[in-house]
């Protein structure tokens, strides 16, 4: 039936079949009882009274009766409304008529079965639906009356008087019991309607609340005071991996056993922060205890503060972004006066060779050879100068590779204002500086840097920093402590596509984890922004990221960009480097 949410008003209001039948079997059980009674009353009456006939009513008794046992007969099986509907009219014409049929044959209008005729009107009211049904039947018990006295005792003008007044009164008392009757139905109709309206509004508040509990989005389960779980919303259900008609009936410890037993223990109003290692999660639950429920409503605060503590972190590295750059300046400068110096020093150091080789010849052609000679192979003098070029030539590879880290640190923290529009990016520069800035992790892990081919791409710089560079330290920190972990971070061209490739032979990512892999804030060792951030980044640069994962095995990520539209022609020649370190 559909569900209809305006009460009905009391002219919709149908006596059902149910409901009828129930008041003629009232009628039926009411039969069994009044009619010997009312027999027994009759008899006993006439004979007081030395009347003739005193057993005429017995007869009407017994046709009452045998009514009845028809009526109970016909109602011990289900009929349809419109059978019952006859059947409680016809019941009640045969009630009123029969006692007026039976003064008829003994032809005696003052018999107490002339009062059999006000109990008929009566069960009539009981069973008849409708108030102007009642009505109908108390009018014609009043004409049968009327017409039995015409029929027997005539209608003669010293008897008119009390015949009329009789029949007044007799009009009076089956008038009350048609007025009472219909006032009664009209109350009952009344309270029906009422009680469909109740039954609809609550139905519709059921509905309303049943929807609002099951979609809410904290997790929310309903025990008595023993435990057991009398109803759960579909977010309790999920964190339990069940339907919530699944969860009804047990207890709640039973449901969560192996977690802290403050799910359960705790009965008294009040919040309850609780700190679920199985669900991997802080929950902060709320306790209302009623007269004999314990609502318990549980709202997951981790994801909240796993975020609030991002934030502070990301707020660090953005603070320790700007020192490095600070610092990486300061230095720059000293370490270039340094470099300067070094190779002044160098070219000094030639210097001083070419005056040597010029004093040993003087000194060969004013004949002291010898003591140039002596003076020249003295060791601390040989040691210098065998010594000095290569002492100066390591401290400038030294300031270089110094220059070098300054650089990646610099690339690396620099970003990209905000709104700028996105400019062609050479990703091998973008591959090389992410190299310069992890080298102590990738060296550890002894990974391999492969430019293949040099591509362009259309991108923000800053934000393709930032992808590259999460997914390698994910990478690097992907180590499985009981065996090596070999990082492979690679550059190449595939069709009109960029691909930079970041694999290691770490511990794998689970399955139940995969399917929240880029979700915002997942829990692990990533750096910066995390791997949703890097995946947003690609999406909005209009790429793709690939996951290809085996637990024990390793995990690869493909990063697939489009190339810039003047970089789409055949790709140079490729440029390998077979180890870490990279050849450009």
């Amino acid at each position: 039936m559909a569900h209809r949410d305006e009460p009905p008003s009391p002219d919709e209001v149908a006596v059902d079949d149910a409901e009828l039948a129930g008041g003629l079997r009232w009628l039926v059980r009411l039969g069994w009882v009044v009619v010997p009674a009312f027999v027994a009353g009759v008899v006993a009456s006439d004979l007081l009274l030395g009347r003739p006939r005193p057993w005429a009513a017995v007869p009407a008794g017994a046709a009452l009766l045998a009514l009845n046992a028809v009526g109970a007969i016909l109602l011990a099986r289900p009929r349809p409304h419109a059978a019952l509907a006859l059947w409680a009219r016809t019941q009640a014409a045969l009630v009123v008529t029969i006692p007026v049929a039976v003064m008829l044959v003994e032809r005696d209008t003052g018999s107490a079965l002339r009062y059999g005729v006000v109990v008929g009107v009566v069960g009539a009211a009981v069973a008849l639906p409708r108030a102007r049904e009642v009505a109908v039947v108390a009018a014609w018990a009043l004409a049968l009356l009327v017409l039995g006295d015409g029929l027997t005792a005539g209608f003669s003008p010293r008897a008119a008087r009390e015949q009329v007044a009789g029949w007044l009164l007799e009009a009076g008392v089956l008038g009350t019991v048609a007025l009472v009757a219909g006032y009664l139905h009209e109350a009952r109709t009344r309270a029906v309607a009422a009680a469909a309206a109740f039954t609809v509004r609550a139905e519709k508040a059921r509905r309303e609340w049943g929807a609002t509990f099951d979609d809410l989005a904290e997790a929310v389960v309903i025990t008595d005071l023993d435990g057991v779980v009398t109803r759960a919303n579909r977010a309790f259900a999920r964190l339990l991996g069940l339907r919530p008609h699944d969860v009804a009936g047990n207890t709640l410890a039973g449901l969560l056993a192996g977690h802290p037993e403050r799910w359960w223990s705790a009965s008294s109003d009040g919040v309850v922060e609780i700190e679920d290692g199985v669900f991997d999660s802080t929950f902060e639950l709320n306790v209302t205890r009623l007269e004999d429920r314990v609502i318990r409503v549980a709202r997951d605060v981790g994801e909240a503060r796993r975020l609030y503590a991002r934030l502070v972190h990301a707020d660090k590295l953005s603070a320790l972004g700007q020192l490095a750059i600070g610092v990486a300046h300061e230095i720059n400068n000293p370490t270039a006066v340094v470099a300067s110096n070094l190779t002044e020093l160098r070219r000094y150091l030639a210097t001083y060779e070419s005056a040597l080789s010029e004093l040993a010849a003087a000194g060969l052609a004013a004949g002291a050879g010898e003591q140039v000679s002596a003076a020249l192979q003295r060791g601390d003098v040989t040691f210098a100068r065998r010594e000095a070029g290569a002492a100066v030539t390591e401290s400038l590879l030294g300031l270089e590779r110094i220059q070098q880290a300054i650089s990646g640190v610099r690339s690396v923290a620099r970003s990209d204002p905000p709104g700028e529009l996105m400019r062609p990016v050479e990703l091998a520069e973008i591959v090389e500086a992410v190299a310069r800035t992890a080298a102590t992790d990738l060296r550890a892990a002894s990974a391999r840097v492969e430019i293949r081919d040099r591509v362009t791409v259309l991108g923000n710089r800053g934000e393709l920093v930032e992808v590259v560079l999460n997914l390698v330290v994910n990478a690097v920190q992907a180590r499985d402590p009981d065996r090596p972990n070999d990082v492979a971070l690679v550059l190449r061209r595939e069709g009109d596509a960029a691909v930079v490739q970041v694999s290691d032979t770490g511990r794998g990512i689970p399955a139940h984890q995969l399917r929240k892999l880029f979700a915002p804030f997942t829990p692990g060792q990533g750096r910066g922004l995390g791997l949703s951030l890097a995946h947003g980044i690609v999406l909005a640069h209009g790429g793709s990221v690939d996951v290809q994962t085996e637990v024990g095995v390793g995990t690869t990520f493909t990063v697939r960009l489009p190339l810039w539209e003047e970089e789409r022609e055949p790709a140079p020649a490729p440029l390998l480097s077979p180890r870490f370190g990279i050849k450009g």
